[in-house]
């Protein structure tokens, strides 16, 4: 039995393509999805190999790096919201509640300014369960810690507890192809031309893919394949600081209901039940950072923080 997805890849400034894909579901038994260098079919239908972490899924680290706030409650409009001892968040964005195999995003990657004592600033896609306990995530990221410059990161969660970012997700799960070099913490170079970041539930994985690629998955196993649909799906710019007034860029640095402020557009669900209004959520602090939906399918989004 056939079916047919739609994927639409951004390929310029303000203008994407969409290309259908045929897909032979069943095509492939679990067995072929597990071990070291053995085949897997990615949601585009193409067999890849895979290449598993050392340690099985369940062995995780402990991080010392701020996770990214996927299930972060709002604020009151007082300064970035407290998550832990010297750990504030500030984000801007929109969500919607779907039932979905997933979804995608365009974006320019930007590359932000991240001033000391603050942490990261990133942009992301998250596809969560209805509950936001069950969460995976992708998007672009400046951790200052590690450099300047803009990189693609994943990051996962599994009831409610933050798992691993990037490199450190092979020893957590993560399943990295060989039919392609995009990998996570990959540099990226900061543009005005959208790049596709998306997640797709196809045939027991949690697949990541960036600008049109398929370049790795999370086994539905981590979850104990109980989180195979996504409930909620959250898009927006986010700022880890060590103060609730951070001086931290978000996007470009321009507030989110300004017209000059950096867009997220071409959001989209894989095979969507049922849809609700895209929605602007309610800023940790409006007057450091702020969001604007713009149509069904997009928001603008950004800040300069309180200096």
């Amino acid at each position: 039995m056939m079916r047919r997805i739609v994927v639409t890849v951004a390929v310029a400034a303000a203008a994407f393509a969409s290309a259908t894909i045929d897909q032979s579901a069943g095509a492939s038994s679990a067995g072929r999805s597990q071990g070291h260098g053995q085949l897997v079919q990615d949601p585009s239908g193409q067999w890849v190999k895979a290449i598993h972490g050392s340690n099985a899924p369940g062995q995780r680290k402990s991080k010392r790096e701020p996770a990214p706030a996927a299930t972060l409650a709002t604020g009151t409009g007082t300064g970035c919201t407290p998550w832990s001892t010297n750990v504030f968040y500030c984000r801007a964005g929109a969500r919607q509640s779907v039932t979905s195999d997933g979804a995608y995003m365009s974006t320019p990657v930007q590359s932000p300014w991240v001033y000391s004592p603050d942490h990261h600033s990133l942009a992301e896609l998250a596809v969560e369960s209805a509950d936001g306990q069950q969460i995976i995530e992708i998007g672009w990221r400046v951790y200052p810690q590690q450099d300047q410059t803009p990189r693609l990161f994943i990051y996962h969660w599994i009831n409610g507890t933050g798992v691993c970012y990037n490199t450190d997700c092979a020893n957590n799960g993560f399943v990295q192809s060989t039919s392609t070099t995009i990998k996570p913490n990959m540099a990226l170079t900061a543009s005005s031309t959208p790049v596709q970041f998306a997640i797709e539930y196809y045939q027991g994985n949690w697949w990541y893919g960036y600008n049109g690629t398929w370049f790795g998955y999370l086994p539905a196993s981590l979850w104990g394949g109980t989180f195979t649909k996504a409930g909620l799906v959250q898009m927006f710019g986010e700022v880890s600081a060590g103060t609730s007034t951070p001086c931290t860029n978000m996007g470009n640095g321009v507030i989110g209901t300004s017209t000059s402020a950096v867009a997220v557009t071409g959001i989209g669900y894989y095979n969507l039940t049922a849809s609700s209004s895209l929605t602007r959520f309610t800023p940790d602090d409006s007057t450091q950072y702020d969001s604007q939906v713009t149509s069904t399918t997009s928001f603008r989004y950004g800040g300069s923080g309180s200096c």
